[in-house]
């Protein structure tokens, strides 16, 4: 693979607290500008010989990393619905699900571990756990699906606990879009009494989205977030197809029931309400 050329770090500002790339100017190079060197010092195995023990920890790597940006387009999505450009969130969430079908696509480079390939290595793991991804968990909070219970789970560190809650105590997604069809002329009250008219509304940017505008791009937000929940939801089931064949029905690394417990996430959905409002208030 032929590396990009050199990129252009004029203009750009480091994340607050953080310090340059040493050499870091005008004309930066290519491997300074992006750490390569550090970066590649990140993947430490801990069984020798166990050839693939670097796959497991690259893939998982790269998948926070993605998580990283899904995060900071999720985060510019909400905060475009919020301010009711629903046309603006748009770009983003094409970019989310982009990334989440490269999520699904590194699944099938984990599946070419086999058993014992993966037992060589897995032991020493423990207790460590992909349940303790703070910013899946991140993730989940902002599609509004994160128990409040997990942000004080011991097995995160006192910084993940601090970032979940912070997240927990923000907007959701689906307040978000709740708040730009409101501003919209579509109410979209909260609570159980005002499911029906959520789904008149959610009915009406269906219905109208060929003859209204704003409607049109309300649609596109509303299917771009079915996207990014059904997408979530084939990693999960994908997750847990990839994890039977690897592990069968043991425990998980961190002492959790392992593939039951990753078959029991499957069914959860971000925005409900944009499935059902397939099941009928669409006649």
């Amino acid at each position: 693979m032929t590396a990009p050329p050199a990129a252009d770090a004029r203009g750009t500002e480091p994340e607050p607290g953080a310090s340059p790339p040493a050499g870091a100017g005008p004309h930066t190079d290519y491997e300074t500008y992006l750490r390569i060197g550090d970066l590649l010092e990140l993947q430490v195995p801990l069984t020798p010989g166990a050839h693939d023990e670097l796959l497991f920890i690259v893939i998982h790597q790269v998948y926070e990393l993605w998580f990283k940006l899904l995060l900071h387009e999720l985060g510019l999505a909400r905060d475009e619905l919020l301010a009711g450009r629903a046309f603006a969130a748009v770009k983003p969430l094409r970019r989310v699900h982009e990334i989440e079908t490269l999520l699904l696509g590194q699944l099938s480079v984990l599946a070419t571990m086999s058993p014992d390939d993966f037992l060589t290595f897995r032991d020493p793991l423990a207790p460590a756990s992909g349940f303790q991804s703070s910013q899946f968990r991140e993730i989940e909070a902002l599609g509004g699906a994160l128990d409040a219970a997990h942000a004080d789970a011991p097995l995160f560190s006192d910084a993940s606990r601090q970032r979940l809650r912070a997240r927990l105590a923000q907007p959701t997604l689906w307040d978000a879009f709740c708040s730009c069809l409101g501003a919209s002329g579509l109410p979209m009250p909260a609570g159980a009494e005002g499911r029906a008219r959520r789904l008149g509304s959610l009915a009406a940017v269906y219905r109208d989205r060929n003859t209204s505008a704003g409607h049109a791009a309300l649609h596109e937000v509303a299917e771009l977030l079915v996207d990014h929940d059904e997408a979530i939801a084939v990693w999960r089931f994908r997750h847990a197809a990839v994890a039977e064949r690897e592990i069968g029905h043991r425990p998980g690394t961190g002492g959790s029931p392992g593939v039951a417990y990753l078959r029991t996430t499957v069914g959860r959905r971000f925005f409900p309400e944009l499935w059902e409002v397939r099941s009928g208030a669409l006649t």
